[in-house]
């Protein structure tokens, strides 16, 4: 496979894996307003700004009007809503024949149908539906992806793409919870049951854990849990596991940094453990598991898509 058309279809599937991170979490942010005094909502929407935007173009007010505007519909915000459909769309184009038709339409619908809205313009009635609307789309188009492309090396970039993207998005919103950040409120019960809702898991944790919100339980499911798809250790095994299926090719010296820094990270979610955690252990440990995406991120970058031409002859 060519170095650009992997490296395209690995970030288009970060891109789109972004976009409907902030969705969701602008969706539940949205919907939980009412249920929140204003001190705790203020804490929160603090939470999620900090999770879904870098500092320079994080929105400066304590306003939800101002806040989705900045985190979905503002297109100068690279981490936003529409930005992350824009750079998915853009990176789609530029592998237009690797794709199926009904991918392409339907990474195209949902960016045209999002690009031209304004919080304005949802803000009087429901604002959440819209975000809702497009969790759906999102959740189409994850189907599409999977059932009309040929699962091979192209789908496998895919997978590490929105993986790797997962777990370090997981990792993030797990870490502002846990750590005491100047100023603003510690999570109280209905933060943390907001947070499963983040992350598509209360139902699922339910289960698992009947009602019982209990903070170092939530971490124990979200980070260890190896069945649960927006579980830090699911994502890490698709990672590992895409790792294998691509680029089996390439020369053992260029896998070789890949396949240990792959087999790190996988190490380190599968004999963690939630008690040896819970004592003041769990910021630094999900700041490692940051740290280990970003390097597999930039050794598959120089393995396999930048490499010089000297290193294959």
């Amino acid at each position: 496979m060519l170095s650009r058309v992997a490296d395209s279809l690995y970030w288009m599937a970060r891109y789109i894996e972004r976009g409907e991170h902030t969705a969701r979490l602008v969706a539940v942010k949205l919907e939980s307003m009412v249920e929140q005094s204003r001190e705790d909502a203020d804490a929160a929407w603090h939470r999620v700004v900090e999770a879904l935007s870098g500092e320079e173009f994080a929105p400066k007010a304590h306003d939800a009007y101002v806040i989705t505007q900045g985190l979905a519909f503002n297109r100068v915000n690279p981490s936003s809503l529409v930005a992350s459909l824009r750079f998915a769309r853009d990176n789609a184009r530029q592998v237009r024949e690797q794709l199926s038709t009904e991918v392409w339409e339907h990474l195209n619908k949902l960016y045209l149908r999002l690009s031209p809205v304004t919080a304005e313009a949802v803000w009087g009635h429901h604002p959440a539906r819209i975000f809702r609307e497009a969790l759906e789309d999102f959740h189409t188009l994850e189907g599409v992806v999977y059932s009309t492309l040929s699962h091979n090396e192209g789908w496998y970039f895919i997978q590490l793409g929105r993986h790797i993207e997962r777990a370090q998005l997981v990792s993030r919103l797990l870490d502002l919870h846990f750590r005491s950040l100047p100023g603003v409120a510690a999570p109280k019960y209905f933060d943390w049951l907001v947070l499963l809702k983040f992350c598509s898991a209360f139902e699922p944790y339910s289960r698992a854990y009947t009602a019982q919100i209990r903070p170092e339980k939530i971490a124990e499911f979200l980070v260890f849990d190896g069945e649960f798809p927006h579980s830090v250790r699911f994502a890490v095994d698709r990672v590992v596991d895409s790792l294998g299926k691509v680029a089996a090719a390439a020369p053992p010296a260029r896998r070789a940094v890949v396949e240990r820094l792959a087999g790190r990270l996988k190490a380190t979610v599968d004999f963690g453990q939630i008690d040896d955690l819970m004592g003041g252990g769990i910021v630094p440990f999900l700041a490692d598991i940051t740290r280990q995406c970003e390097q597999i991120h930039e050794s598959v970058h120089l393995a396999y898509i930048s490499y010089g031409a000297e290193t294959v002859l």
